[in-house]
């Protein structure tokens, strides 16, 4: 078993205040910047809900999202997403961590999973300070113990777990379609009948 402060670096992500511009004159660079609402229980990102943030300097890249960063909030659910290509260049709040694997030791996706189990989010919920939002310390990250698993297994798990997603996703895509399907059909009918009555 190893922590998994080990094999990662662990950083919270940027105090916006320090770094924001107050005045249009002041603004150097225009950023997205990732927010709660943003993040999806299901661990992906809504782009239609990220904000604009107006920054006064060119912001370090530490806290901008790189592929294969793991982000995950500080508050419940304590949900993790996996950074990937479509989500690169976004500014990272400090309601935020920001994990980093090291090359050879821990895979991005293995660890994506790993920090959405539910024994995971337990554990989280068990040292939350004592506060009405539950908020952890990225500490507790840091001292999480995981399983030495080789990469070959790492990968196993990462690919089946994606795969499980993408159906899932897939899934819930066509319930949403098929909502919208019947709702429509029954609305056609409702004013067919509706049609009907008028003419009589």
């Amino acid at each position: 078993m190893n922590k998994l402060g080990e094999n990662t670096e662990i950083q919270t992500g940027l105090v916006l205040s320090r770094k924001q511009a107050e005045k249009t004159s002041q603004v150097i660079k225009v950023y997205k910047q990732l927010n709660l609402k943003a993040i999806k229980n299901e661990g992906c990102i809504d782009m239609d809900l990220l904000e604009e943030f107006r920054a006064n300097e060119i912001l370090s890249k530490d806290y901008i999202t790189q592929a294969g960063d793991i982000i995950v909030r500080l508050t419940t659910p304590y949900t993790a997403v996996l950074i990937d290509e479509n989500c690169t260049g976004i500014v990272v709040p400090s309601h935020f961590i920001i994990i980093r694997t090291k090359k050879g030791q821990i895979l991005p996706e293995y660890l994506f999973w790993f920090l959405n189990t539910d024994k995971v989010k337990m554990e989280i919920a068990k040292n939350k300070a004592s506060t009405t939002i539950g908020a952890v310390k990225p500490a507790v990250y840091a001292s999480l113990e995981m399983d030495t698993l080789s990469l070959e297994e790492q990968k196993k798990i990462a690919t089946v777990y994606s795969l499980a997603k993408r159906e899932i996703q897939l899934y819930e895509q066509l319930k949403n379609e098929k909502e919208i399907f019947y709702k429509e059909a029954i609305r056609e009918i409702y004013e067919n009948f509706k049609r009907k009555r008028s003419k009589q």
